[in-house]
């Protein structure tokens, strides 16, 4: 009942639930009538299939990576239920229709299962179905996506002979294309001729496809013969076609000159052509496509244009010059452009503050950053965790530590906001780096941490200034407002993006819930490994071994080796995650560096050493490398309850005393062992068990044994040298100081000897 009332409701959500249940009982799938069967197809093949309301939608050729991707995940997702539908029906009826069939080898073309479909098409060659064009079509597809082409034309001239089927212009086009894809020119054109030899064509997509694979390789010549035929093919060209006419045509300028005959060319078809076609998207098209090029003052002359005809650019036109310049790093002509595009009336939106702060970001200017994100929420913008990512990590790169954990607090407390892979991975690195921070400033490098004074007045005037009123002088025939132009900025994470083409090259990171919510951080003073690590298990976040390598970093540059052992423990127990040939470089290096710190190599030592080398190569050989090295550190006093570590950076000392978890006792061992307890505590052992696997810490490893590990050599080498050399870092730094201190008496001294000469 809830299946017909789905098929009737045309629902295709609502009816692929109901299918599901019927599945659970197999025994209820024979009281589907075969035009069930057929409207699940049928249903399913609906929302594959883009509507025209979409396809129009879809405007120039502009930020459209985003939607494509969604639209092939989306399209990919119902080919499998339309596989699951027919390969139940087989079950039933030992045999497909040839319609069935049809729909089945198109469904795993689009799953990529190209063996499947030629399985397929044998079953309906054995079943003594005659061959017709759309099955022919599916089986060249299936051909051409296993790389086979020349298999498919054979298959082609086959069904010719064998059965006199014509392939369809849908196949002979879908050739043409790939052959022009893999620069096959004779090929490609022979086809052509036999596409065209009728003197008709009946749809422009055939056409179309053509040209977008003449754009892909820049051949403009066959581009240019498609295009001129059309009208005598009886197929009229679209805004699609001459958008991708339009591509070739700008991508083939390479002098000004040339630059200035083409945009005089379109001035002239706009103001004489009464035909739709020539209007503002045309114009936006043309425009992304200089951007795309790097020609900023091809995209500000097309801008120009654009006012000429009275098409009133919006805040799409801008961010595209504004993408260019930034790009090209031309920052003082992007913040010139910001600074136009706020005094013409334009409202620079969430992308316009991503793209100049992701450049600044690259040229490790963290205040220009900093001032950017202040203006964006004076500007009516909420910050999105894309926007605080980026800032956070401009201060992790700028060793701004300090203004890196208030905002860290901040995205975590704003569960609006939260926290992702990316936002952690800064945070590990900002305590690796910690003790270069200590060195350099508190608050940044020297020059770089600095703030903005007075000479910046015109940075912050231009990207300050206020939005005036767009100018009225735009017909209301052409006028085109943007809907996010008005005064109200939407809020990206709790409505839809209202422009979704523009916003695709960063699109919006939404926050995940987190999967302890009423939990609260320990992270309050300082960035610390141990509550950071506490924290990322709050949040829910699945970390990568890229993340873990952070991680073991973090844990080294606070020499903490009873963390980093229940780090790498919970790594391999409850995230089920192998170590990469990085992560064993970095514990195995600094083993090795502790072992030569703790002064002349005795035998106990020296027979760890020994044993290094095979225990590296195991899974939890790491782990039981790191857990011995830390039982047996003599920095852990008599009772075991406090752990120093000296940073090599400076002669502080960091003491992390225990929590109240530990339990004294009397062996010396036994209050050691109670270190590791303490540390699962702390890094998050109070809300679940870091030692055992979960199903939700997700797992790319399946193996429950103690698997062996690859290692390379050469990367080895490398972050041990690495490494290695970090340990001289403060060293040399002191040393420049001392030896700056020393000469500077010796200066002052001769000086005087002068003067008073």
């Amino acid at each position: 009942m809830k299946l017909y009332l789905a098929l009737h409701e045309e629902n295709q959500e609502s009816i692929w639930a109901a299918y599901e249940a019927i599945r659970g009982v197999p025994q209820d799938l024979e009281y589907l009538s075969p035009e069930v069967w057929r409207l699940l197809v049928v249903y399913f093949k609906d929302a594959i299939t883009p509507s025209s309301a979409t396809a129009t939608k879809a405007g120039p050729a502009s930020r459209q990576t985003n939607t494509i991707s969604s639209r092939l995940s989306i399209e990919q997702r119902w080919a499998a239920r339309i596989v699951t539908v027919l390969e139940d029906k087989r079950l039933l009826v030992q045999h497909l229709s040839r319609w069935d069939s049809s729909d089945l080898m198109s469904a795993l073309n689009r799953l990529q299962r190209y063996d499947e479909t030629l399985q397929e098409l044998d079953r309906v060659l054995a079943s003594k179905v005659k061959i017709d064009p759309i099955l022919l079509n599916h089986a060249a597809r299936a051909w051409g996506g296993l790389g086979k082409l020349d298999r498919a034309v054979e298959a082609i001239r086959d069904s010719m002979s064998r059965f006199q089927v014509k392939p369809s212009e849908y196949t002979l086009g879908y050739l043409i294309q790939q052959y022009l894809l893999q620069r096959r020119m004779s090929e490609a054109k022979s086809f052509w001729r036999e596409l065209t030899q009728d003197g008709t064509l009946e749809d422009i997509g055939t056409v179309n496809g053509i040209l977008r694979a003449c754009v892909a390789i820049r051949e403009s010549y066959f581009a240019q013969e498609v295009y001129d035929s059309m009208p005598g093919l009886g197929v009229e060209a679209n805004i699609e076609s001459l958008n991708l006419m339009l591509s070739l045509a700008v991508a083939e300028i390479v002098y000004p000159e040339e630059r200035e005959q083409f945009l005089e060319a379109i001035n002239n078809k706009i103001s004489r052509s009464d035909r739709a076609i020539y209007n503002k998207s045309i114009l936006d098209s043309i425009l992304f496509n200089f951007s795309k090029k790097g020609d900023a003052e091809g995209a500000i002359l097309v801008h120009r244009l654009m006012h000429k005809h009275g098409f009133q650019p919006g805040t799409m036109e801008y961010n595209e010059i504004l993408h260019c310049y930034t790009r090209q790093q031309e920052m003082d002509k992007a913040i010139e452009w910001i600074y136009r595009m706020r005094t013409m009336g334009v409202h620079p939106d969430r992308l316009s503050y991503l793209l100049l702060m992701r450049s600044y970001t690259r040229q490790r200017m963290p205040r220009e950053t900093e001032a950017l994100f202040r203006q964006l929420i004076q500007d009516g913008i909420s910050p999105d965790l894309a926007i605080c990512n980026i800032l956070l990590l401009s201060y992790e790169q700028a060793r701004m530590n300090r203004r890196a954990l208030q905002l860290y607090k901040t995205m975590f407390q704003d569960r609006t906001i939260g926290l992702d892979r990316f936002s952690f991975s800064c945070a590990f690195n900002a305590i690796f780096h910690n003790d270069k921070a200590v060195l350099e400033g508190g608050e940044g490098r020297e020059g770089r941490g600095a703030a903005l004074d007075s000479s910046d007045n015109g940075f912050l005037r231009k990207i300050s200034v206020p939005i005036r009123r767009p100018p009225s002088d735009f017909s209301e025939q052409h006028s085109i407002t943007l809907e996010n132009e008005s005064s109200q900025i939407i809020e990206t994470r709790e409505t839809p993006l209202v422009s979704p083409p523009q916003d695709s090259i960063y699109p919006p990171r939404l926050p995940q819930p987190f999967l302890f919510e009423n939990a609260t951080s320990t992270t309050t003073k300082s960035l610390d490994a141990r509550s950071l690590f506490r924290d990322m298990i709050i949040v829910g976040v699945q970390p990568t071994r890229s993340l873990y390598a952070n991680v073991l970093r973090a844990f080294q540059s606070q020499n903490d080796y009873v963390g980093a052992a229940v780090a790498l423990r919970a790594l391999v127990d409850h995230y089920a995650l192998k170590p990469t040939p990085k992560m064993t470089a970095i514990v195995v290096s600094w083993v090795l560096q502790e072992l030569e710190r703790r002064g002349p190599v005795i035998k106990d030592d020296r027979s760890e050493l020994s044993k290094l080398t095979i225990q590296m190569r195991r899974t939890r050989g790491l782990v039981e490398i790191l857990e011995t090295l830390a039982a047996t550190d003599p920095r852990l006093d008599a009772d075991g309850d406090s752990f120093t570590a000296t940073s090599p950076a400076t002669s502080d000392n960091t003491t992390l005393q225990s929590s109240r978890w530990l339990t004294k006792g009397s062996h010396k061992g036994f209050h050691k062992l109670d270190q590791f307890e303490v540390a699962k505590v702390e890094m998050g052992g109070d809300l679940v068990d870091l030692f055992s696997k979960s199903p939700l810490a997700g797992s790319g490893w399946t193996s429950t044994g103690d698997d062996t590990m690859h290692i390379d050599l050469h990367d080895f080498e490398r972050w041990y040298r690495a490494y290695a050399n970090r340990s001289t870092y403060a060293q040399l730094v002191k040393a420049k100081a001392l030896h700056n201190d020393s000469v500077k008496p010796i200066e002052s001294a001769e000086s005087s000897t002068q003067s008073s000469q």
